[in-house]
């Protein structure tokens, strides 16, 4: 039975590899990738159950894939296990805080990741919480719905992802270029003025004409940040 795809990221080059044959043995379907830049685009067309990643193959650029992936609440949803032959605490807390769901330190055996793997899926798909609540704000992340103090909120789809960004990271302070990146995407072409545009409609579909807004803080010189 079809379980559903896992993304492996390695830069192996369609070499046969155990991993994706026991991930295959156990239902799965096996979706490999070798070039960073296409991560994000596979598991956005794909939408895999899971993200096995080598750290071991790639450079420090692979921090910045693990916090797009789990930025993106289209994306977030697949759980991400890195595997890597450096088992220092830092990079284990570093990757923890991004948001890997299990790392898992070489030697292993490709059976024991799968066991691991599919144990997460498991309790993700249980017990994973498909709301966000701020404030007087609910965010429905299966509905793509939002309401206010229980009133729906009409949002467009790129406002619902701007939303989420915020809210989801109310600790963060995203930067115009960053926010452009993870809610329009780096291969379309959209201005720092599309972003304040934007941040102001949202504001205004959230009640707010006026300034200070008491949900999206502007940061002079920055960019935005959800209080």
């Amino acid at each position: 039975m079809d379980k559903g795809k896992v993304l492996v990221v390695d830069s192996k080059n369609g070499s046969p590899d155990s991993m994706s044959k026991v991930i295959e043995d156990e239902g799965f379907v096996s979706v490999r990738v070798n070039d960073l830049n296409r991560v994000q685009e596979l598991v956005l067309a794909e939408k895999p159950k899971a993200i096995v990643i080598d750290q071991d193959d790639f450079d420090n650029e692979i921090w910045e894939v693990y916090k797009n992936l789990k930025d993106d609440f289209d994306t977030r949803k697949s759980v991400l296990i890195i595997v890597s032959s450096n088992g220092e605490e830092n990079d284990l807390v570093k990757a923890y805080q991004l948001g890997a769901d299990d790392y898992i330190v070489k030697p292993f055996s490709s059976k024991s990741i799968v066991a691991r793997m599919k144990a997460i899926i498991d309790r993700v798909e249980k017990n994973e919480s498909k709301k966000i609540k701020v404030k007087d704000i609910e965010i429905d992340l299966d509905e793509h719905k939002v309401k206010k103090s229980g009133k729906p909120i009409d949002l467009t789809y790129i406002q619902f992802k701007l939303l989420y960004l915020l809210a989801s990271r109310r600790e963060n302070v995203f930067s115009r270029k960053e926010i452009l990146e993870k809610v329009w995407g780096r291969k379309v072409y959209v201005t720092n003025r599309t972003v304040d545009v934007h941040i102001k409609r949202l504001r205004e579909k959230l009640g707010e004409y006026k300034y200070p807004s008491q949900y999206i803080e502007t940061i002079h010189g920055t960019g935005y940040r959800f209080l």
